[in-house]
């Protein structure tokens, strides 16, 4: 694999995933970031009030459109990450072995903030690159699962806003910003050991 891909998912990629993946790539530069949904509607638009909330961020979505999620997309990417445990399951039950690399948002930034930095730089101080780095601190990630606090079901979950108010959008914007900062954090600390 010559690139590290990430991979955000939802249900109709127009709402959290085009987000998720929007903040990634303007804070992960060196990495592809790109969006699907498990019920897609090909080509469908982001709606007006999630467009507001991402322009709140700087982002313009103006240009998305919904791409369903396949086999291929999963196997291509490096980091599936779900907005909700369903997506997560989708991606493994698309691509098996992806279950090793798929994650909520959610989940893999409240395990990526449990990675002690001495343990961070044991699994990536001799990699050469930045796709080795993140690809060792991707499963440094995974063989956390199961440790710390019990989680409750749907915490790892981002909020759906579709269909809801300004305020579940907003709700939904700020979990998924909360989360793509965590994750932002622990791949830059990664690739500056």
């Amino acid at each position: 694999m010559t690139d590290f891909v990430v991979l955000a998912v939802c249900t109709g990629n127009i709402c959290r995933s085009p987000v998720a993946a929007a903040l990634l790539d303007q804070a992960l530069g060196h990495v592809r970031c790109s969006s699907a949904g498990t019920r897609a509607v090909a080509g469908a638009p982001v709606p007006p009030p999630m467009l507001e909330q991402a322009s709140l961020l700087g982002l313009d979505l103006a240009e998305h459109r919904a791409a369903d999620l396949t086999a291929e997309t999963v196997r291509a990417s490096s980091l599936v990450l779900g907005l909700a445990r369903e997506h997560r399951g989708a991606a493994a039950r698309a691509v098996p072995r992806a279950a090793r690399w798929a994650f909520t948002l959610v989940e893999f930034a409240r395990l990526s903030r449990a990675v002690d930095q001495d343990d961070l730089a044991r699994a990536v101080e001799s990699l050469p690159g930045a796709v080795d780095r993140m690809t060792a601190a991707t499963a440094l990630v995974a063989s956390r699962r199961g440790s710390g606090a019990l989680v409750v079901a749907g915490d790892d979950d981002v909020v759906d806003p579709f269909g809801h108010g300004t305020s579940t959008y907003a709700r939904a914007t700020r979990q998924i910003t909360a989360a793509t900062e965590s994750v932002a954090d622990y791949f830059s600390r990664a690739l500056a050991v």
